[in-house]
């Protein structure tokens, strides 16, 4: 496995400081303590500051999603819809799981956080969310649901998502995904 230059680890630490602390608590020394980044780093990599970290940082937890979404939806033989489905919100378990309940999802913390101070940061936390529906879209679609609802389901499948998450986090416990889960296979039942 290659090792991850200074650049690289700055973008993924901010990713992973602000899925927990949001965007506010994310502090710039923080993240280059985290990044074990030279100093001065964060000036020489992001000469636009904190919203150009952000950015990248969004973009970098957006294309991370992607990537098994991707993986399903370009497979020979792809898995049904309900299964990405669960492949997601396992993704989301795992978070919790490994964070003790305090991750998050870093384009959420932007919307919430940042964006509406800053155009940057609004179409970042766009371009991230279309990063992976795009791709989920095509999973589902693959996966059996009809073309004209693949794109709507998509779109509740990371709501609804992103809304237990932050249930779940509320009450320290996965009951929320639990449930959207199973309304999900409901409705997926394709």
């Amino acid at each position: 496995m290659a090792t991850r230059g200074p650049r690289e680890r700055l973008v993924r630490s901010a990713a992973l400081l602000m899925r927990e602390r949001g965007v506010a608590g994310t502090g710039m020394r923080d993240v280059v303590e985290h990044a074990e980044a030279p100093r001065g780093s964060l000036q020489h990599y992001f000469p636009g500051g904190k919203e150009q970290l952000l950015v990248e940082a969004m973009a970098w937890m957006a294309e991370r999603a992607a990537r098994p979404l991707r993986a399903a939806a370009t497979a020979p033989e792809p898995p049904p819809a309900r299964e990405v489905v669960r492949g997601v919100l396992d993704r989301f378990r795992e978070l919790l799981a490994l964070t003790g309940f305090r991750g998050g999802c870093p384009l959420v913390a932007g919307v919430t956080d940042a964006a509406w101070e800053s155009p940057a940061v609004a179409r970042a936390a766009q371009e991230g969310f279309a990063t992976w529906l795009a791709p989920l879209q095509q999973a589902l679609e693959r996966g059996g649901v009809p073309a004209h609802r693949a794109p709507r389901m998509a779109l509740l499948v990371v709501s609804a998502a992103e809304g237990a998450l932050v249930i779940c986090r509320a009450r320290g416990d996965l009951s929320a995904l639990d449930a959207v889960q199973d309304e999900l296979d409901a409705l997926l039942n394709v």
